[in-house]
């Protein structure tokens, strides 16, 4: 029982490394970055699946703002029906995101890029994938194997991957300061270290409360603005590792409707930015109305004093950079429900590392 989820913990703690090994090929962003100027594409599509998907999402943010170019996520197998009638030569850039570089639909949206002279990048962690040898331009994750069948460091190495390239194409938007970027830059290398400096008081904390989910089988889990991306990959990784019934919403959508269904018996994940942050008012006050349900809220947030059942306290970066660090106490805690279950979240049920057909 006690080996059970090792790797998946192993990989966890891994990401800090993960994440500096990733951005810190200056070169490789810069030669991507330019070629991108040289298209001027008027539209960026990003695709893949699963985790892939949601870190394509929590990217989306920053290649919007940052970048200043128009940018859009679809899953890969809706692909063919809402983005193939669309792409254009030369006006449009395809970025596939896929770990193994192997996901059968992912695989194929870059192949019709390519037929149509649409120029595509692939995100993976195996530069010599099908995936890889399709695009014509590549950027790699150094991970290392992922043994896991649970993605989380090739998660946290795509978001990183993909935020490092928005940064650096920021320096060809004329909207946008060079001092800022230079802050969102250092930022992002900073968190690594604010990473390693959090796993283990968060390992401690998640122990002592993971055992009051062991019998949760419906979560809902709240986010915003990038963070919405964070509830979305924190959803799958409840199904996935510790089999709960888990639905990510963003926290004003979950007033139109969800919010009928909380209760005491369901437990809800609110991420709640820094108190600065224009979303505050707006998860905060709904987790207000929900506690006054007797449900179980545990809240992930820079603030330390919040009235809710259970807290865990993050560091306080740029919002646009929150994906990297709140999605670690979320990884922990589905680790250890999963353990605390009997289930071994390195090996799920009915789970591939690589799905073969989709």
């Amino acid at each position: 029982m006690s080996q059970i989820g090792h790797l998946t913990l192993k990989e966890i703690e891994e990401q800090p490394r993960v994440i500096q090994k990733t951005i810190e090929n200056s070169q490789i962003f810069d030669e991507i970055a330019e070629k991108i100027n040289k298209l001027k594409p008027e539209l960026i599509v990003l695709t893949g699946s699963g985790s892939s998907f949601n870190a394509g999402f929590a990217s989306l943010y920053m290649l919007n703002q940052v970048a200043g170019i128009p940018t859009w996520v679809v899953h890969s197998s809706e692909f063919p029906y809402i983005i193939e009638p669309i792409l254009k030569e030369k006006r449009h850039l395809l970025i596939s995101i896929s770990q193994s570089g192997e996901s059968p639909g992912t695989v194929a949206a870059a192949k019709f890029a390519e037929s149509r002279n649409i120029s595509s990048i692939a995100v993976t962690a195996h530069p010599e994938s099908p995936l890889a040898k399709t695009c014509s331009m590549v950027l790699p994750l150094i991970t290392g194997e992922e043994l896991s069948v649970m993605a989380t460091k090739t998660y946290m190495a795509q978001i990183a991957a993909l935020i490092r390239l928005a940064i650096t194409m920021g320096n060809f938007n004329s909207d946008i300061e060079s001092s800022y970027l230079k802050e969102l830059l250092n930022s992002l290398k900073n968190v690594p270290t604010e990473i390693t400096k959090m796993m283990t008081p968060l390992k401690t904390t998640i122990k002592e409360m993971s055992p009051c989910y062991r019998f949760a089988k419906h979560a809902f889990i709240l986010g915003s603005g990038p963070d919405y991306a964070t509830a979305m990959e924190a959803a799958l990784k409840l199904k996935e590792g510790a089999r709960i019934t888990a639905e990510a919403y963003s926290a004003p959508e979950f007033r139109h409707g969800p919010i009928t269904l909380a209760d005491e018996y369901t437990m809800i994940l609110g991420i709640i930015p820094h108190s600065t942050s224009t979303r505050f008012n707006s998860v905060n006050s709904l987790l207000e109305v929900v506690k006054q349900r007797h449900t179980s809220i545990l809240g992930i947030t820079p603030e330390q004093d919040l009235p809710y059942e259970f807290l865990i306290k993050m560091p306080h970066l740029h919002e646009e950079l929150s994906p990297l660090i709140n999605i670690v106490p979320c990884q922990i805690l589905v680790h250890d429900i999963a353990k605390n279950k009997g289930y071994d979240p390195d090996n799920p049920k009915l789970l591939t590392k690589v799905v073969s057909e989709e």
